[in-house]
């Protein structure tokens, strides 16, 4: 807290004193000392605590972003293993059907040989017929045979395939598990230092700290967008579809979650909202509402997980709050294509999306362009 803050607040003091002596100036000089050594104290905590945020959230994302995978790699596996079961159910049955008819060929087969030597020894008739009929049984024995042994070689192929598919299942089944797991212990522990920051939060709010630190919070985004805004023009603008510029309250919202907190509505102290917080479940998909390229993914102090997607034409579309990103910056994006995993990193206490749309550098109103009536098209599978 600044000293000037403080002597505001210890005036009144030396108002109701007619005639302060040297000690009691002296006094109020140590308390001035005391009280911003204990705020310069919660700011180190602070800034502490915020890193290991950052890394723990960024994390969290990892692992949420790598359980997507898992999830993927075991669908896959489940499907070829399905492949194989049905491959090998066919091959069972087809060898049961020629194990049938195996055995009738070789009871026929030797019914027609003793029938062929009686007739052969009593009416001595057609013997090249007889003997080319139990040739034609003994190629189609020999058949069935070779068939079968083929069919038990497929069938203890796929046993092979089958246990290789189930036994990597297995595997990706347990890594899901330990991520989960490691993603727990990493969410908890997330959780305890959010708490705390909320803590020292309270503390520095009282002594007017939260503002300069939603302040400057800004100004790195400010910083940030200008950086970006200089840079934009070796960056191609998006040409897929019609330009955002022409598309005022024609675009989806990226969540269905309603409105929380509204463009410019009051925020602490003096400051106001210079985008809208959207509700949205925790690992909710966030959603492009136009496409664009990928120009910052990573995280960001007071904005937790965020990506931002230039859309060409001097406009941007900024995502905060998320638990994991799912792109990388340079990748283009159609719209409606899943930009990150709504969550409260940052340090939020819910779960929601940081939402804010800028024409060459300055806030617009989303509301003035978004339209709950315009849908999105239906999630890919592969994303």
């Amino acid at each position: 807290m600044k000293p000037l803050f403080l002597l505001f607040l210890i005036l009144p003091v030396l108002a109701r004193a007619e005639s302060p002596s040297e000690a009691d100036l002296d006094k109020l000089k140590d308390r001035i000392e005391t009280l911003s050594a204990e705020q310069q104290r919660e700011a180190e905590q602070r800034d502490d605590l915020q890193t290991r945020l950052r890394e723990t959230e960024t994390r969290v994302g990892e692992l949420a972003r790598e359980g997507r995978r898992l999830e993927r790699e075991a669908a896959a596996a489940r499907q070829r293993l399905d492949k194989v079961e049905a491959d090998q159910a066919r091959l069972a049955a087809e060898k049961k059907t020629q194990l049938t008819w195996l055995a009738r060929t070789v009871r026929a087969s030797y019914q027609s040989g003793r029938e062929a030597r009686i007739k052969l020894l009593l009416n001595q008739e057609e013997p090249d017929r007889i003997a080319r009929l139990l040739r034609y049984q003994e190629y189609f024995q020999r058949a069935r045979t070779d068939r079968l042994a083929s069919l038990e070689g497929e069938l203890v192929e796929l046993r092979r395939v089958a246990e290789q598919v189930a036994s990597a299942r297995a595997d990706l089944l347990d890594r899901r598990t330990r991520l989960a797991d490691s993603k727990k212990e990493l969410e908890a522990a997330s959780k305890q230092r959010e708490q705390a920051l909320a803590k020292l939060d309270r503390s520095i709010k009282q002594r007017g700290g939260d503002i300069d630190r939603l302040k400057a919070d800004q100004q790195r985004l400010e910083k940030l967008l200008a950086d970006m805004q200089r840079s934009m023009p070796s960056i191609p603008p998006a040409d897929r579809g019609e330009p955002f510029g022409t598309l005022a309250g024609k675009l989806p919202w990226p969540v269905p979650g309603q409105v929380v907190s509204s463009f410019h509505s009051a925020r602490e102290g003096k400051l106001r909202w210079e985008g809208v917080v959207l509700a949205a479940d925790e690992g909710a998909p966030v959603r492009a509402i136009h496409p664009g390229r990928v120009v910052f993914a990573d995280w960001m102090r007071g904005y937790g997980l965020l990506t931002i997607v230039d859309h060409g034409g001097g406009y941007l579309t900024l995502y905060g709050y998320a638990q994991s990103l799912l792109r990388d910056v340079g990748e283009w994006v159609a719209a409606g294509d899943p930009l990150a995993l709504a969550g409260r990193s940052g340090g939020n206490a819910s779960s929601g999306l940081y939402f804010e749309i800028r024409r060459k550098g300055e806030v617009v109103n989303p509301a003035r362009w978004c339209d709950r009536r315009v849908t999105l098209p239906p999630i890919a599978r592969n994303d």
